[in-house]
């Protein structure tokens, strides 16, 4: 499921969102791109069974259509894009 997009109208605006918003920046097999948050809550992944990753990812897709603040959103996007990389 998509995100309403709300700004700016010109190309380098929508460039800029959908790097901020859908580029997957950190990988579990090379964390050169990840913020040590991202660092730790990977590690903190690998300590869980895929059985625990899958409901965490399922939690995680229930709060996405909630109404949060943009840094919230782009950390939960995030979680959910490391989670799905243990299982692919």
């Amino acid at each position: 499921e998509g995100q309403s997009y709300s700004g700016g109208r010109t190309m380098d605006a929508l460039k800029q969102f959908t790097a901020d918003s859908l580029e997957i920046k950190c990988q579990i097999t090379d964390d050169a791109g990840c913020s040590d948050k991202e660092k730790k809550f990977i590690e903190t992944m690998k300590g869980k069974t895929s059985e625990d990753r899958q409901k965490e990812l399922t939690r995680l897709s229930g709060m996405k259509a909630g109404s949060m603040k943009p840094d919230l959103k782009q950390w939960l996007v995030q979680r959910q894009n490391i989670l799905k990389q243990f299982d692919a």
